[in-house]
């Protein structure tokens, strides 16, 4: 085998590996992210349309500190 032959499959080795990593690290990814998911969407919620929650927390907040002791 020749350096220039050994030197292609290196190189399509490395390839090979570079795309499995690629494949990994979008795994994981999707795995980090989907526990976190529904945080991030109520944020994006909020965030959108503060109003509502606004309201609901000065609501809740009288109805809290309306009760009796």
């Amino acid at each position: 085998m020749s350096d220039l032959e050994t030197r292609q499959q290196l190189l399509a080795a490395s390839e090979r590996h570079e795309q499995e990593f690629e494949h990994a690290l979008v795994d994981l990814e999707r795995a980090v992210k989907r526990p976190f998911a529904l945080g991030e969407q109520l944020g994006e919620r909020i965030g959108t349309h503060p109003w509502p929650w606004l309201l609901a927390s000065v609501l809740v907040g009288l109805w809290l500190g309306s009760r009796d002791r």
